[in-house]
């Protein structure tokens, strides 16, 4: 059974949650902290004040398009704004929001991995014209790109935006490595 595109899942306990679950809290935080309320980050960002009010309660997934104009608007990184990868600024003054390379990303992503169209759509519970739209350059949600980024096992924030690394470090588990106090030829 599929779930309502705009009604996001519910977090679970005991397994790794999507990365982009804090997706809310990241845009009120960066909101609050540019100091501007709803309605003019709406307006800056070219959107509806419900729109934007309903992804910061978390009402709705934004699509990876709707985001870059978020992040634009609050002068920060869109792949911090939705998967909370990387830092949070933004170098250079100026985010990377190269959206429209998405669809040639995914289907070097894909290819280099030897997966047809249909066999990563079956991968990821979409439809192999959905699939092949995307690659295409249509517009898809945070959820999805960060689906289809994890069967790839490439970072969602490259896919999505571009953004560097290609790929997410798996967290260390444990106690860090000793330092060694020797010089390092």
């Amino acid at each position: 059974m599929r779930r309502q595109r705009d009604t996001p899942p519910t977090m679970v306990r005991g397994r790794k949650n999507p990365l982009h679950f804090g997706l809310a809290l990241r845009l009120r935080q960066a909101r609050e902290q540019s100091g501007l309320k709803k309605s003019p980050l709406a307006q800056q960002a070219g959107l509806a004040a419900a729109t934007e009010r309903d992804i910061e309660s978390g009402l709705r997934l934004p699509t990876v398009g709707t985001l870059a104009r978020l992040a634009t608007a609050l002068h920060v990184s869109p792949g911090w704004l939705a998967y909370g990868i990387g830092d949070v600024g933004i170098v250079d003054g100026t985010p990377s929001m190269n959206t429209s390379g998405m669809g040639t990303r995914l289907q070097i992503a894909r290819t280099t991995q030897a997966l047809s169209k249909a066999e990563l759509a079956r991968l990821v519970d979409l439809s192999p014209t959905a699939l092949a739209n995307i690659e295409r350059g249509a517009q898809s949600c945070v959820d999805v790109v960060e689906t289809l980024a994890r069967a790839l096992g490439i970072s969602p924030a490259w896919l999505a935006f571009g953004q560097m690394p290609e790929f997410v470090p798996e967290p260390r588990r444990g106690r860090p490595p000793a330092q060694s106090s020797v010089p390092v030829d």
